[in-house]
């Protein structure tokens, strides 16, 4: 999973013509702690996503853009088009995660 570290490399990411999966989280976060080992075997489930992470921290107001309210969160664009979004308050297992990109994939 490759870090996304600016407004800028964010939208240069979405905006190409790969699917690609923004996974938000902030080092603060136990629930985002939970998931992240399970991100790599979600790579590997899903070799036509592009995986990223962002550090919601990094810039609150693209979070409040994107109405990212509650971490960790999962947010999923095709050709800068945003396809699907995975966005609560709660902890995500990798069941459910899983089960949205499948979800988002069909």
């Amino acid at each position: 999973m490759t870090p996304i570290t600016s407004l800028k490399q964010f939208y240069d990411i979405v905006e190409q013509g790969d699917k690609v999966v923004v996974y938000f989280y902030t080092k603060w976060c136990p629930d985002c702690y939970v998931i992240k080992p399970h991100l790599p075997r979600l790579e590997q489930d899903f070799p036509e996503y592009r995986f990223h992470s962002f550090d919601r921290d990094i810039d609150i107001d693209l979070a409040r853009h994107l109405e990212i309210f509650g971490i960790p969160s999962f947010l999923v664009f095709e050709r800068g088009e945003e396809i699907g979004r995975y966005v609560d308050k709660y902890r995500k297992t990798y069941d459910q995660v899983k089960q949205f990109l499948l979800e988002v994939s069909n």
